[in-house]
Protein backbone atom coordinates (compact mmCIF):
# COMPACT_ATOMS: atom_id res chain seq x y z
CA UNK A 1 0.00 0.00 0.00
CA UNK A 2 1.25 3.47 -0.85
CA UNK A 3 1.76 6.18 1.70
CA UNK A 4 -0.46 9.23 1.79
CA UNK A 5 2.40 11.41 0.58
CA UNK A 6 2.91 9.19 -2.50
CA UNK A 7 -0.83 9.25 -3.25
CA UNK A 8 -0.95 13.05 -2.98
CA UNK A 9 1.96 13.44 -5.40
CA UNK A 10 0.29 11.34 -8.12
CA UNK A 11 -2.44 13.91 -8.90
CA UNK A 12 -4.94 11.11 -9.53
CA UNK A 13 -8.31 10.82 -7.82
CA UNK A 14 -8.67 7.93 -5.40
CA UNK A 15 -12.08 6.33 -5.66
CA UNK A 16 -13.35 3.04 -4.35
CA UNK A 17 -16.45 1.79 -6.13
CA UNK A 18 -18.82 -0.32 -4.12
CA UNK A 19 -19.49 -3.61 -5.93
CA UNK A 20 -23.08 -3.71 -4.64
CA UNK A 21 -23.92 -0.88 -7.09
CA UNK A 22 -23.51 -3.28 -10.04
CA UNK A 23 -27.17 -4.29 -9.71
CA UNK A 24 -28.18 -0.82 -10.98
CA UNK A 25 -26.23 -1.04 -14.27
CA UNK A 26 -29.07 -2.65 -16.24
CA UNK A 27 -31.93 -1.10 -14.24
CA UNK A 28 -33.81 1.69 -16.08
CA UNK A 29 -33.64 4.56 -13.61
CA UNK A 30 -35.69 7.71 -14.40
CA UNK A 31 -37.20 5.96 -17.42
CA UNK A 32 -40.05 8.50 -17.66
CA UNK A 33 -37.58 11.38 -18.02
CA UNK A 34 -35.56 9.49 -20.62
CA UNK A 35 -38.71 8.77 -22.62
CA UNK A 36 -39.78 12.42 -22.38
CA UNK A 37 -36.37 13.66 -23.56
CA UNK A 38 -36.38 11.21 -26.46
CA UNK A 39 -39.85 12.39 -27.50
CA UNK A 40 -38.71 16.03 -27.48
CA UNK A 41 -35.65 15.15 -29.55
CA UNK A 42 -37.79 13.18 -31.97
CA UNK A 43 -40.31 16.00 -32.50
CA UNK A 44 -38.13 19.11 -32.21
CA UNK A 45 -34.69 17.76 -33.00
CA UNK A 46 -31.31 19.22 -32.21
CA UNK A 47 -30.42 22.84 -32.98
CA UNK A 48 -28.97 23.36 -36.46
CA UNK A 49 -26.32 25.80 -35.33
CA UNK A 50 -24.57 26.35 -32.02
CA UNK A 51 -23.04 29.54 -30.72
CA UNK A 52 -19.43 29.32 -29.59
CA UNK A 53 -18.66 31.55 -26.64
Amino acid sequence: MKSIKELNEQKLPIVRINKSLEKYVKMPIFQEKVDSANEVLRTVGLPKRTINL
